[in-house]
């Protein structure tokens, strides 16, 4: 947990800027935090982050056409070294707000103003809403923590605000797949998976909603997040049921899929909830390399130990919940070190 002089300090750091610029991560957590920050400070533009795992010096050009005074990263466990020294050269200076394990070297991170959440690793979301603490944004900041699989305490105000929509009772993993609250955060999800000027339309959107309804209900605004929201949720649907049929009796359920669409994450996530003592893999193949979304106990250690023997490949996360990326020609050796680790495991 950040302590309150910390958050303090950030806030102060983040109203000098006139001109933010804000790179985050492209998943609830990530987006929330920025409409958060963004919705509390009144100014600054946001540019999704796609490479994976860190944020790349491709992403200077950004610096180079908006002219920020200062940029802030949300929700990135890595930034390399062109980013960081591409900036210190330009004279902006970064503001870096995350949750996870970095493995970028200390020199860099101190060229910058780094607050990491560890060891607790609260969200980015929940960091950013502790930031401000403004009333109405708590429901940005339940989609975010929800969205990561993290039950904040001020989960209990918003269910006194919208008792239909929560309930507190329930773990965060129930509450992404049995509640409003849950579909509100696949909403989002699915919505960041369409054409860039429809992202941009939502974006701006969520800038000036007032509250959950503003997004759940269909209106002139949000008609086109619903209907993609009704065509990837049957392609979500109809994964999950394929991984269903494709699961047995070992310790480990590894499914993967190709395709279009990349949601490994929201399908993991689903299998999970249905098996919470299986090891679940979901990979999402394309020509040159599978992104892959794995939860379970031990997921951490796990990951680690097969991407670190896997040339090209790279992994990591929270202790249930990670992602890795692997060459194609490297899969199947992939996926027969998972399953002979958990199968040999107690």
């Amino acid at each position: 947990m950040i302590s309150k002089e910390r958050l303090e300090t950030l806030r102060k750091e983040m109203e000098e800027s006139q001109t933010p610029l804000f790179f985050y991560d492209n998943d609830t957590d990530g987006f929330c935090a920025f409409l958060i920050l963004r919705r509390a400070l009144g100014r600054g533009k946001g540019v999704a982050i796609k490479s994976f795992p860190e944020l790349k010096g491709q992403y200077l050009r950004k610096i180079d056409e908006l002219n920020p005074d200062k940029v802030i990263i949300l929700d990135k466990a890595e930034v390399d070294e062109e980013f960081i020294d591409g900036c210190e050269k330009r004279n902006v200076p970064i503001i870096w707000i995350d949750h996870h394990e970095s493995k970028t070297s200390k020199n860099l991170i101190s060229k910058t103003s780094y607050y990491n959440s560890l060891p607790d690793a609260e969200p980015t979301t929940y960091i950013s809403q502790k930031v401000f603490n403004r009333k109405e944004d708590l429901w940005l900041a339940m989609i975010g923590s929800i969205g990561d699989v993290y039950m904040p305490e001020f989960a209990k105000d918003f269910e006194q605000d919208f008792p239909e929509l929560f309930s507190s009772e329930m773990t965060a993993f129930e509450t992404l797949h049995k509640t409003e609250l849950g579909k509100m955060i696949r909403l989002i999800n699915f919505g960041l998976m369409d054409t860039i000027t429809n992202v941009v339309k939502l974006t701006k959107y969520l800038f000036k909603a007032n509250g959950p309804y503003d997004l759940l209900e269909e209106n002139r605004n949000t008609r086109q997040l619903h209907k993609r929201f009704g065509e990837l949720n049957a392609f979500y649907n109809k994964q999950v049921e394929k991984a269903r049929k494709e699961s047995d009796n070992s310790k480990v359920i590894f499914f993967s899929y190709s395709g279009e669409i990349s949601m490994s994450s929201q399908i993991a996530n689903r299998l999970y909830y249905e098996n919470p003592k299986k090891l679940i893999v979901v990979a999402y193949k394309r020509q040159e390399k599978a992104n892959i979304s794995i939860r379970g106990r031990r997921a951490l250690e796990i990951t680690k130990k097969v991407v670190e023997n896997i040339e090209g490949a790279t992994g990591g996360g929270h202790e249930e919940a990670t992602g890795a990326m692997v060459p194609m020609e490297s899969f199947e050796e992939f996926k027969g070190s998972i399953i002979k680790i958990v199968e040999e495991s107690d």
